[in-house]
């Protein structure tokens, strides 16, 4: 089943509540995860237009996670975090994601970077 309209996420009980109602305000329909399997589920499950991982979620392998889920989807893959995390940011960078940026900036200009994933 796809839904184009649809976003995965990994993130934060902090950032879930944010991030659902900027996908809402972008038209876009906004379901967490729960770990890493549950992300995995609703990719099944959804085939989203993107994939959201907040890399401070705690106790992640970003480089197997991005792995597992290049596997199940072509989606782009969105990481953040915190900019004095540069370690985890540029782990995401190595590992391929498609758009690594920090919490400030996709709080601030979530549809542009989701178009900008999107387009990548």
């Amino acid at each position: 089943m796809q839904h184009n309209q649809t976003i995965a996420a990994l993130v934060s009980m902090f950032f879930g509540a944010k991030l659902k109602g900027l996908c809402e305000q972008a038209g876009y329909q906004y379901k967490g995860a729960i770990g890493v399997a549950g992300l995995l589920s609703r990719i099944e499950e959804l085939d989203p237009a993107v994939v959201l991982i907040d890399l401070a979620k705690e106790e992640i392998d970003i480089t197997s996670i991005v792995k597992e889920v290049k596997e199940k989807t072509t989606a782009p893959i969105i990481a953040f975090c915190g900019h004095v995390a540069t370690a985890e940011l540029e782990a995401a960078r190595n590992c391929g994601c498609d758009v690594v940026t920090t919490n400030g900036a996709i709080t601030a200009s979530f549809e542009s970077i989701i178009q900008k994933a999107i387009k990548s």
